[in-house]
């Protein structure tokens, strides 16, 4: 089953987004990812045409920041010709042959390391995510350029064309899979190791109410989770985020002077937003603690955050509760294991082959 699962998700990327410059790349830092690397045509400079200077100016910011950077393409070296002039510390992997590894493999062996550690960005995910994927790094589809002409228009709408066909079809199984799967599995809020958290960067903490800090319709919150939040509220900010409306939210409130946002509808990723907004915090520097994947961790992953999941205090839920955890169940064969940062940085090892 676990192969037959793998051999569909190959084409499946971890993540899309519209473009290189939409990519979160402190996310991808805290996450502990030490090299980039690239495709070229049509992710990074539309086919036949050369590099912009605004490309040019987010990959220099993306190796200030500290990662790896690479280019590896099934083009010619002297395709990149302008690129490595105005960077001329860009390394260059040419005919590479994607979705065939012996180029990828020597492109990620020469900065010594782990495929685990490193990102692949490309266009094609018949080259680029399947050639990713197969070697086990964390695999970013972006958008292709638009084509200039008849025939490289037309051979973007149909690379569009085939991605939502896979995607729409067996592929949405798997992102529904990524979507409910947490950095990290802790038993319950006591297992966290808060203070390696905040070293890594995490300024804001957002926890779910019932059931991960006390239980469903409980009057008030323990003595050790109390003061958990309050010992945690001096090294950052703190907020709890509910669906609900328990009796608990006003004890924990006027106790711990924690921020309540009550009645948040997640999934939906409205109130997350702006409580971000509120702190000023960027994608890289969140964390969400919470006992559902189809609430806290699906909002979680939604807004491009690091998720938590623990195990609910009690079993004593509402009826809708206790459905989502039958499809918690189904599903859970197909989350995936995510980059953690946790205490040992070699923890999450992606499958590949």
């Amino acid at each position: 089953m676990n192969r037959v699962v793998e051999f569909f998700r190959k084409p499946i990327p971890r993540e899309h987004f519209r473009d290189l410059h939409f990519i979160p790349y402190d996310k991808l830092k805290l996450w502990g990812f030490e090299l980039i690397i690239f495709d070229y045509d049509n992710t990074l400079a539309p086919f036949g045409h050369e590099i912009s200077d605004e490309v040019i100016d987010t990959l220099s910011k993306i190796m200030k920041m500290g990662f790896k950077v690479a280019i590896v393409t099934n083009a010619s070296y002297g395709r990149t010709k302008v690129l490595r002039s105005k960077l001329p510390g860009m390394t260059v992997f040419a005919r590479a042959k994607k979705p065939g590894l012996r180029v990828l493999k020597l492109a990620v062996r020469s900065f010594g390391i782990e495929p685990s550690k490193a990102v692949f960005v490309g266009d094609l995910f018949f080259t680029d995510i399947i050639a990713g994927n197969r070697l086990g790094m964390y695999t970013i589809l972006v958008e292709p350029y638009p084509g200039v002409g008849f025939i490289l228009s037309t051979l973007t709408v149909l690379e569009k064309l085939s991605y939502y066909a896979v995607f729409y079809t067996f592929g949405w199984i798997f992102r529904i899979g990524d979507l409910i799967s947490p950095n990290e599995w802790e038993k319950d809020i006591f297992k966290i190791n808060y203070h390696r958290m905040v070293s890594r960067g995490i300024k804001l903490f957002v926890f779910d109410m019932d059931n991960t800090i006390a239980r469903w319709k409980s009057s008030s919150v323990d003595t050790r989770a109390l003061k958990l939040l309050e010992n945690l509220s001096k090294m950052s900010s703190v907020v709890i985020l509910s669906n609900g409306s328990s009796p608990s939210l006003k004890f924990l409130e006027d106790k711990a002077k924690i921020e309540i946002v009550k009645n948040a509808h997640k999934p939906l990723t409205t109130k997350m937003v702006k409580v971000m907004k509120k702190y000023r915090v960027s994608k890289g520097q969140v964390a969400v603690i919470g006992d559902q994947l189809f609430t806290d961790i699906l909002v979680a992953n939604l807004t491009g955050l690091y998720s938590i999941k623990v195990d609910p205090i009690s079993k004593d839920e509402m009826w809708f509760t206790k459905i989502l955890r039958l499809l918690e169940k189904m599903v859970r064969p197909f989350t995936k294991e995510k980059p953690s940062i946790r205490a040992d940085e070699n923890e999450w090892q992606s499958t590949g082959n």
